[in-house]
């Protein structure tokens, strides 16, 4: 059983305890001296780590292995990192996998039952068919459950992108009860297949990281190749809605310097647009004030995917 966990590693914790490698890398300190450059991962955060011992630096481990680590914790630059004593490879049999990855703190299958419930009260028709193909389609639902919906920016966990998806299914409904001009099939449609390419862009059975396919061609392009094979066993899909749900696909990042081949050219498009802004900003503050609940002053250290530091929330 795993008993220390990143989150509660402070400055002078000894330790001997299991982690994943997510990244190792040799180094040379100014004073000349060699080293090991280590990120060790478990569910609740990453921390750097080191290995000085030279006779050690050949060690065989490799990043995505599991291992057990012996050290002490020390503060570097106002920051806990790991001094490794001893470090050995664990066999598959020692771990349970699901303590060294960041996880919804929802059940999968549970909210995987929403969002199939939800799909089976839209209206029949060829949108309800096309969705409930996807998403109950077992090697698509397996992977769906757990991905997610990003490598660091936002819902960078297990189930990440199920929840990211069931949040924006809330906000569209709403949306959709406020404007009444909205098609509100399409909208279901476009935020529970903007980003179903996700689960063959990422990789997420060890560290997260891009599939080679996901760094080559991304998942705007895999999304899209999913959706249209489902789409080639519905007869008589009309080839309108064909194009508007392609079009949503393409242009869900908003602008082309974002990465999006085409920018929304009608309102469902526009809704799926912003929606999926939104709620994924709003989840990337929610963590950095997550990580930061403890760091001294006013304002967050500085957030990647905002490119600003955030001022922290107060109780007045």
């Amino acid at each position: 059983m795993k008993t220390h966990y990143v989150a509660d590693l402070t400055p002078g914790t000894r330790l001997e305890a299991t982690f994943l490698i997510q990244s190792k890398e040799r180094k040379t300190a100014s004073t000349g001296k060699p080293f090991l450059d280590l990120e060790l991962r478990d569910t609740s955060g990453v921390i750097r780590a080191k290995i000085w011992d030279s006779d050690r630096l050949e060690e065989d481990f490799a990043v995505d292995d599991f291992v057990l680590v012996q050290g002490h914790v020390e503060a570097y630059r106002g920051t806990p990192q790991v001094v490794v004593s001893k470090i050995r490879r664990c066999a598959e049999e020692e771990i349970d996998p699901r303590d060294y990855f960041p996880r919804s703190t929802r059940d999968p299958e549970e909210m995987y039952a929403e969002l199939v419930g939800r799909l089976e009260r839209m209206p029949e028709g060829p949108l309800r068919t096309l969705l409930l193909a996807v998403i109950q389609d077992p090697a698509i639902a397996a992977k769906f459950k757990l991905a997610p919906a990003a490598m660091s920016f936002h819902h960078a966990y297990l189930g990440g992108l199920l929840e990211h998806v069931l949040s924006l299914i809330r906000l569209g409904d709403l949306l959709s009860d406020h404007y009444g001009s909205l098609r509100r099939d399409l909208i279901l449609a476009g935020l529970v297949l903007h980003d179903l390419g996700k689960i063959e862009e990422l990789s997420f059975t060890r560290a997260f990281r891009y599939t080679t396919r996901g760094q080559l061609v991304g998942h705007i392009v895999i999304g899209l190749e999913i959706v249209r094979a489902k789409l080639r066993d519905i007869p008589d899909f009309p080839a309108a809605l064909k194009d508007q749900i392609e079009h949503i696909i393409l242009s869900h990042h908003g602008q082309l310097e974002f990465g999006s081949p085409k920018e929304p050219m009608f309102p469902e498009a526009l809704v799926v647009h912003y929606l999926d802004n939104l709620d994924s900003k709003l989840e990337s503050m929610r963590a950095q004030y997550a990580v930061d609940k403890d760091r001294a002053g006013d304002f967050t250290a500085r957030n990647p995917a905002l490119k600003r530091e955030l001022l922290k929330p107060t109780s007045d």
